[in-house]
């Protein structure tokens, strides 16, 4: 059964003016449902949602709204407080009076907030001081919009909407900021281990730092999809369906690599000839069309080291 945004007017917290190119209701997603078909969903970029709710001491899977490219305006109803990481935003505003990224923002009710459009990366994450009331699926409001799952009704966000909210428990202490972690988007590489398939690709190919791949307009929550460069792969197009998760690099017999994404489908049938690491798997979601990357192979020990490092600098990732 879908839960539709409360048509209780004492409980309306914000009215969308304009919503953005995409803006979802999401969280960390379905995990443990692969098995029977069902994508993990979630922010593309988790780590910069958790940041957002660990600012205003949240919970790390409390719902926050994922904008792609260009942000929402919306009215608030009720006083609320916000918080806004991800991608650097050209400008954020509250009334015409510009504010900060990964800062608590309290808007009072008839305040407008707005998030323009994103300068660097694509993706930036909205967390709020109460809960947004959105559709519960497999333990998760994550918005799957090609089965139209979870969010408000399944969809993406759209002009007037109202939405709800619920109120938490108490606050945690919240996340100190620091600037550094404005470096942690950079996507020029995207560091990866050995897939199953590795073996497929030829010796040329195996250098894989000398390849460069551009983000095609065709990409979206399901997949990346890349120009550019290719790989020469000995794909006879025999390969059996084989499972795949966020983060698999499958090849098509053309070499073009296909990296998939948040909303990836569980079963694939091209060869799945490299695993984007752990500790990168978020920086997917700050790639935006016509970007240039490479790929970088580390060891199993390095890939170990580089997830280790990143809860060390972003200690409310434990939560995970």
């Amino acid at each position: 059964m879908r839960l539709e945004a409360s048509k209780t007017k004492s409980r309306m917290a914000i009215q969308f003016l304009k919503t953005g190119l995409q803006t979802t209701v999401q969280d960390l997603g379905r995990a443990g449902s692969r098995h029977i078909g069902i994508p993990l969903s979630g922010c593309f970029d988790y780590l910069s949602s958790m940041k957002a709710n660990a600012i205003l001491g949240k919970e790390m899977n409390s719902p926050v709204l994922e904008c792609a490219m260009t942000g929402p305006q919306f009215k608030a109803l009720k006083d609320i407080e916000v918080c806004i990481s991800g991608a650097r935003i050209n400008q954020i505003t509250i009334d015409g009076v510009e504010v900060e990224q990964n800062k608590v923002l309290s808007l009072k009710a008839g305040n407008i907030f707005t998030a323009d459009v994103a300068q660097k990366n694509f993706r930036f994450y909205i967390a709020f001081s109460k809960n947004i009331r959105a559709t519960q699926f497999m333990n998760s409001v994550s918005t799957y919009l090609p089965a139209g799952l979870g969010g408000i009704n399944g969809s993406k966000i759209e002009n007037d909407q109202i939405i709800d909210f619920v109120e938490v428990g108490p606050k945690n202490s919240s996340y100190h900021f620091s600037d550094k972690h404005y470096d942690d988007l950079s996507t020029s590489i995207i560091r990866v281990v050995k897939g199953p398939e590795f073996q497929l690709l030829d010796d040329g190919s195996m250098s894989l730092e000398e390849h460069n791949f551009i983000v095609s307009n065709e990409s979206n929550r399901m997949g990346i999809r890349t120009d550019g460069d290719r790989f020469s792969i000995d794909d006879q197009g025999l390969m059996k369906s084989k499972p795949i998760y966020p983060g698999t690099i499958q090849c098509s017999s053309g070499g073009q690599p296909i990296i998939m994404g948040a909303d990836a489908q569980t079963l694939g049938g091209y060869p799945r000839i490299l695993q984007v690491i752990k500790a990168d798997r978020h920086l997917l979601g700050q790639l935006r069309p016509n970007d240039n990357f490479a790929f970088k192979l580390v060891s199993i020990e390095e890939a170990i080291d580089a997830w280790r490092a990143l809860k060390k600098a972003n200690p409310f990732i434990c939560e995970l």
